[in-house]
């Protein structure tokens, strides 16, 4: 009895000994394979999970266990809608020792780009101390929220405009206008007419205008003040001085020459022959030059416009005189003001090619032209004085060609109207044209120098000294 009892016993303790070490392995089992599965676990670790808006997201995943880096092998699934703002998912794969392993995260696409606000026009401003300053515009754009213009807030203040602005994503933008209430520019006078003129010694001078413009302060004309030296009963070069102030002390000056000179005086005649060519230059005035060129024989020109055939008259000797810019009637006797401005515009361009300010004239039609009446009436009584109180010398002629008439294609008779009616005893100016169709003048002219020369006369171009030749003024 007492033997199976021990046998009994032996056997349940081997039994338990074995159900011990069963339970030992077994742990050590789960100890070994759970220690394994995390050293060869993958974990999965997004470095970049947030993203700005509009800007390409690129998932940045680390993948690695206990001993490799896996992220070669790593398979994403970007769920990202980069051009709106939210939040989205990525999926990551990876097939790993046997196993198939997923993770998920969660990315933000954000908007932390501020707004800007672009001013129209400086963002320091100066404004007359009598004005206020008028807005100039501004423009707001958001990388995101597109244009938010109307929604910029401006707040206003003495010295300064604040522009501030939020976009959807609370993302602020301010700015500043400096405004500086101040006027530094002086006033401009601009005066009428010529800034340079020339009258005759005890003419009359008349004062051709002025007006004052102040930036801030607008018309000060009626402020203007007028200081001269001038004694136009004396020769010499004067000055008068325009000058005005503003409210806010700044000042402006203008300055008129004045030149007062002898007046000529003309004896009866000179007996010589004084060629004068109307309406040019032309194709024609290149072969007229030629002509006087070989000739030696000097002439004047009345120029209705000016290039280089102008330049090489002047530059040959001869003089450059005004005839009109526009040589249209109805324009230029319709007023004083339209005259004196197409005179100006043609005495431009002749400096402007020729260096030369000329201040001799030729009125188109002659002073002596009655079309003016049908314009106005008595100008022409009111421009011939105008002219010389400004200092022009005016010619008109008392041998006409009839060259621009009913002879303008016949050179015998241009011919003996000019050669018939010359006299020792007087200036002869002689009426030509070289527009470019009086060929018969052109014909014409070796046959009146050569006739000119071989009975003792001299060619001469008009300067002030010539005597003048005028005729009776009918309007």
């Amino acid at each position: 009895m007492t033997f199976h009892y021990n046998f009994g016993i032996m056997f349940l303790d081997v039994i338990v000994l074995k159900i011990k070490k069963v339970v030992i392995i077994f742990f050590i089992t789960i100890t070994i394979f759970t220690i394994c599965f995390f050293l060869f676990k993958p974990n999965f670790y997004l470095m970049n999970k947030t993203s700005e808006v509009s800007e390409e997201y690129i998932p940045k995943v680390k993948v690695k266990n206990a001993f490799f880096d896996l992220s070669s092998k790593v398979v994403i699934d970007n769920l990202v809608d980069n051009d709106k703002i939210g939040t989205y998912k990525i999926i990551c794969h990876l097939n790993y020792f046997f196993l198939s392993w997923e993770k998920t995260f969660e990315v933000e696409v954000k908007d932390s780009q501020s707004p800007t606000i672009e001013l129209i026009g400086p963002q320091e401003v100066t404004v007359c101390p009598s004005k206020t300053y008028e807005e100039l515009g501004y423009k707001a754009i958001d990388n995101y929220d597109q244009d938010l213009t109307d929604k910029v807030n401006v707040l206003k203040s003495k010295d300064k405009i604040v522009y501030s602005v939020k976009d959807n994503s609370n993302n602020e933008f301010t700015i500043e206008r400096k405004i500086i209430y101040q006027d530094l520019e002086n006033p401009v006078i601009n005066l009428k007419g010529e800034k340079e003129i020339t009258i005759y010694q005890g003419s009359k001078y008349t004062e051709m205008g002025y007006e004052a413009i102040d930036n801030c302060d607008s018309n000060l004309t009626d402020k203007v003040l007028i200081t001269n030296n001038l004694d136009i009963n004396k020769i010499g070069e004067y000055e008068i001085t325009y000058e005005v102030e503003d409210l806010s002390g700044n000042k402006g000056i203008a300055k008129r020459k004045v030149i007062v000179k002898k007046k000529p005086t003309y004896p009866k005649g000179d007996g010589v022959i004084y060629l004068t060519f109307d309406d040019g230059p032309s194709n024609l005035t290149s072969q007229v030059l030629d002509i006087l060129d070989r000739e030696n024989v000097k002439a004047t020109f009345f120029v209705i416009s000016a290039n280089e055939l102008t330049k090489r008259a002047y530059q040959s000797g001869h003089t450059i005189g005004l005839h009109s810019n526009t040589h249209n009637y109805k324009y230029i006797y319709t007023s004083e003001t339209n005259y004196f401005q197409d005179l100006k515009a043609i005495q431009d361009k002749v400096y402007n090619v020729t260096g030369y300010r000329s201040m001799l004239i030729r009125f188109p039609g002659g002073s002596s032209n009655t079309v003016s009446k049908y314009y106005k009436k008595g100008i022409m009584t009111n421009l011939v004085k105008e002219v010389l109180n400004r200092g022009y010398n005016y010619f008109d002629w008392n041998i006409d060609s009839n060259d621009a008439g009913s002879d303008i294609k016949n050179s015998s008779k241009i011919y003996s109207n000019v050669i018939s009616n010359l006299s020792p005893n007087k200036t002869n100016v002689v009426l030509l044209h070289d527009a470019s169709n009086h060929q018969a003048t052109l014909k014409a002219l070796p046959d009146i120098i050569a006739f000119g020369k071989s009975h003792g006369y001299t060619f001469k171009a008009i300067t002030d000294d010539t005597p003048v030749v005028r005729h009776y003024v009918n309007n």
